[in-house]
């Protein structure tokens, strides 16, 4: 049994490798933070008591934000800052209510510092830091535990997972494991990292907040 948020339960079907992204640099805090609950949004996660569209989605999708100051003489400075984020997707957009894929996005930011840098020719207030993002996600079963709690059909859970729905899990499976890689790669591919998947021109500006086009 695995309670996975809000209270909920259910079993634990299938996990993905967990998958990160690490950067050291400066960047736009806020537009990055911005840009992933939209990306979000638009690939169809959504809160756990959120509703199924529009913005109301995220009401409550972050569930912790604490953020530490540090004095220099004792720390490198700066803030440290934690951010997890739970969101929950039916497969395919359609709702299944024995099968759940779960997300667990977790931020970690060390010695968080402004900084002024002049980028294309103009004075930008951008942030500095040791960033961390991991993406979890699993794939539950059970929800509720309404065959769990069934006379009946808790006999017959390892039969239905096992060999009637054994196909569709791995299909799911295979296709939770793109669609994290992806949302990796669109994280990567706004901080200016290289990657190995074609990904989707971006609607946010890179990096720090705005991107002047290139002459030609």
């Amino acid at each position: 049994m695995v309670i996975f948020e809000r209270g909920n339960e259910g079993d634990l079907c299938r996990e993905i490798p967990i998958f990160s992204v690490k950067y050291t640099d400066v960047f736009h805090l806020r537009n990055l933070y911005v840009m992933m609950h939209e990306m979000l949004l638009e690939e169809g996660w959504l809160g756990f008591e959120g509703q199924e569209t529009g913005l109301t989605g995220h009401t409550d999708l972050e569930t912790l934000y604490s953020e530490n100051a540090y004095q220099r003489g004792i720390h490198r400075g700066g803030k440290e800052l934690w951010v997890w984020w739970r969101a929950r997707k039916h497969h395919e957009g359609r709702t299944n209510m024995y099968f759940l894929n779960t997300l667990d996005i977790d931020w970690h930011a060390a010695y968080l510092q402004d900084r002024e840098i002049v980028h294309q020719g103009k004075k930008m207030k951008v942030d500095f830091a040791q960033l961390e993002v991991f993406f979890k996600a699993r794939i539950i079963s059970d929800v509720g535990h309404s065959w769990e709690n069934h006379k009946l059909l808790r006999h017959l859970k390892g039969v239905y997972e096992g060999r009637i729905q054994h196909a569709n899990i791995e299909k799911r499976e295979k296709e939770l494991w793109r669609e994290v890689y992806r949302l990796q790669s669109k994280v990567k591919a706004y901080l200016n990292f290289r990657t190995w998947a074609p990904t989707a021109e971006l609607f946010h500006p890179k990096t720090y907040g705005w991107e002047e086009s290139q002459q030609i």
